[in-house]
């Protein structure tokens, strides 16, 4: 790849992304904003994969067909995940109003949010990636963050970093703030996927 084939692709994934971004700004409201929230991210996860995997994709008809039929499946998914975040905030606040030892029960919590955090990261690209049944995903997804923790600080560091990067261009939030990270995370758990698979492959061989 020369430099002006490098120009051309880097400026069609900017544009992309900044299309994508506003597929999913406009599906998460039209979906009423929690409803729309988890079927929105699943399709921008698809199309993200799709990019990542091969050239000819039609980023609309794609976006539109997976929200649609993903709607009710996934806003399942969201509502479990709307429960345990609130619940452990609750576990959170009540901690922290604990006083003397008591309040070393943070560590416990700590520990399942890194979990919590985990699998909800790893949870769409699982979902986008894989065919499994509807347990199955969140399984999956939990078990990538226990073996995965690599991919996953580094997945926090992007996140702490394009945090970092946005409040010097707030501008740039509606742009690509959702679809960069979305971006990041699928192109790392690919990654991810392809090495546990290998090592699948070689222990089996072995």
């Amino acid at each position: 790849m020369n430099y002006w084939e490098g120009i051309h692709r880097f400026s069609t994934v900017v544009v992309q992304l900044i299309y994508v971004n506003f597929l999913w700004l406009l599906f998460t409201v039209l979906g009423l904003g929690l409803f729309g929230l988890f079927p929105a991210t699943i399709a921008l996860f698809t199309v993200l994969r799709k990019l990542l995997t091969t050239d000819q994709v039609s980023i609309s008809k794609l976006f539109w067909e997976t929200y649609k039929s993903e709607f009710f499946k996934t806003n399942g998914y969201a509502w479990i995940t709307y429960a345990v975040i609130f619940i452990l905030a609750i576990d959170f606040y009540v901690v922290y109003t604990l006083e003397g030892t008591l309040q070393l029960l943070v560590v416990p919590l700590f520990i399942v949010l890194y979990i919590v955090i985990s699998t909800i990261l790893f949870f769409f690209p699982v979902y986008v990636h894989f065919e499994l049944s509807y347990w199955q995903y969140i399984k999956q997804a939990f078990l990538i963050g226990l073996v995965s923790p690599l991919t996953f600080f580094l997945l926090v560091f992007y996140l702490v970093a394009l945090y970092g990067v946005f409040n010097l261009l707030p501008g740039a939030i509606p742009l690509f703030a959702i679809s960069l990270f979305a971006y990041l995370n699928m192109r790392l758990s690919i990654k991810a996927f392809n090495k546990i698979e290998k090592k699948k492959l070689s222990e089996v061989a072995s």
